[in-house]
């Protein structure tokens, strides 16, 4: 019985392997079989905005806008063209707004350096925050145990006064610092 099992678990092993190695081969052979000049077309309308179309870019758009530059993006590969001068020839025509990453020179390096400066800042602020509030926590905390300390010795001293057999009049013509009150003579 135990041989069997062994069998049948060699024989799932391998089915295993064969299928992933075949998978493996299929996908190896799909990009091998497509042309330089799809892959960079592929690539370059994945990179390029839809100008009518909010959020796509011309590869994932079925809009005829989208059909037509998907058209001159093949049309100037075949011609020689490189990937940065369709670009730009795509700027000229739709400005700035039709690349899906925005130039990194000029006004618009702001759009790279804004976003990680402004979260490092909230970070930053966030943290002091919580600083200031772990202080605050403190000193209330402190200021209660000064005050409980400040007023179990006024406690005490009144309840030494009131121990001490001092008349009542005595007690009263003194204040709690000792000196004399308002009915004592000077």
């Amino acid at each position: 019985m135990g041989t069997v099992k062994n069998v049948l678990n060699i024989g799932l092993l391998t089915v295993l392997t064969l299928a992933a190695a075949l998978s493996t081969a299929c996908l190896t052979v799909s990009e091998a079989g497509v042309p330089d000049i799809e892959q960079r077309a592929t690539a370059l309308n994945k990179s390029i905005m839809c100008p009518v179309c909010p959020g796509e870019s011309i590869d994932q758009s079925q809009n005829s806008l989208s059909i037509q530059m998907r058209s001159i993006v093949r049309d100037k590969l075949g011609e020689g063209w490189t990937d940065r001068q369709i670009k730009d020839f795509l700027v000229e025509r739709y400005g700035p707004s039709v690349l899906m990453e925005p130039p990194t020179s000029g006004f618009n390096l702001a759009a790279w350096v804004v976003p990680p400066v402004a979260f490092a800042l909230a970070i930053a602020a966030l943290l002091l925050t919580l600083k200031w509030m772990r202080m605050s926590a403190e000193a209330e905390r402190q200021a209660e145990e000064d005050n409980a300390r400040d007023r179990g010795d006024y406690v005490s001293r009144i309840e030494d006064a009131l121990n001490s057999g001092d008349s009542s009049e005595a007690t009263s013509e003194r204040r709690a610092d000792g000196l004399p009150g308002r009915n004592s003579q000077q």
